[in-house]
């Protein structure tokens, strides 16, 4: 479990949640724990594994031309209600 809460703060620095956010995610009751903790900061081929991984289980898959959700959009692209 420990090695899984290391994991999800350094994705979420990853994908630059605010360090806050992912505080309250962790459920840390101090940003020091999350920061000086759990978070590594990844490098450049971190990332890039990172972005193949995602690829690899389907995220990120967008065909060129396509758009992308918008927030605030349903998977048609209507405003949701």
């Amino acid at each position: 479990m420990h090695d899984t809460r290391h994991t999800c703060a350094s994705l979420l620095a990853a994908l630059d949640v605010h360090p806050r956010i992912a505080m309250q995610i962790l459920r840390h009751s101090e940003i020091a724990v999350t920061m000086e903790v759990y978070t590594h900061v990844p490098s450049a081929d971190t990332r890039r594994a990172l972005r193949k991984l995602g690829e690899a289980l389907g995220g990120g898959s967008q065909k060129k031309g396509e758009k992308s959700q918008q927030e605030g959009e349903d998977m048609d692209g209507r405003p949701e209600s």
